[in-house]
């Protein structure tokens, strides 16, 4: 279980020190806290993914995507919004709670690559690394989206985008990777790291 753990959280250590060291401004405990803020919202996540993917019992494609829309994208990516609100953004850069906004869902990814593993989950390997990538990019996108509710300059659309992205993603990576479909997860990934320059120059324009 060490090594699971380990080998599940290297990235979110090598992402927390190269920020730390390359980002002006960076503080520290900012950036434990935003990781602590990701690791806390599993439990509720997991709780509402439970109780809410029980009343789904979709047996077709757009049921499916349907589902994974509510219960992967619109119930995880609002609870680590609403678990963002709690870090503080008064005199804090933009550019510093995008990172802590990344930080605290990569924290969460590292999490759920965990269970992967544990679990023993088909595709492995690239549904732990495109996991990890797409909670990022969803993170910051609901960054971006408190950081505007903060900051008085709010803005729909990178709520919007994180849920829909984090839905769409969990609905193609979901086919496993002997289907063609598994790899359009990988367009839906770099649709969302370009949507976060787009939305993060929109935040920048509006301050």
């Amino acid at each position: 279980m060490v090594m699971y753990i380990t080998l599940c959280f290297i990235p979110l250590v090598a992402m927390f020190i190269c920020i730390a060291v390359l980002a002006k401004g960076f503080k520290i405990w900012k950036g434990l806290v935003s990781c602590i803020l990701g690791l806390a919202a599993v439990v509720p996540i997991a709780v509402m993914q439970l109780f809410v993917g029980g009343l789904f019992s979709a047996k077709n494609l757009l049921g499916i995507l349907i589902s994974a829309i509510i219960v992967n994208g619109l119930i995880e990516e609002s609870i680590k919004m609403l678990f963002l609100f709690l870090l503080p953004a008064k005199n804090t850069r933009e550019s510093l709670f995008f990172l802590y906004s990344m930080l605290s869902g990569l924290a969460l990814g590292c999490c759920e690559t965990l269970f992967y593993l544990i679990s023993d989950f088909d595709s492995l390997s690239l549904r732990m690394a495109t996991a990890i990538i797409i909670h990022v990019v969803c993170g910051a996108l609901g960054g971006l989206f408190v950081y505007g509710i903060k900051t008085k300059c709010f803005k729909i659309s990178p709520f919007f985008f994180a849920v829909m992205l984090h839905g769409i993603y969990n609905y193609f990576a979901g086919f496993g990777q002997n289907s063609i479909y598994f790899y359009l997860s990988f367009a839906v990934i770099l649709f969302g790291i370009i949507e976060c320059r787009v939305q993060y120059m929109k935040i920048q324009d509006s301050l």
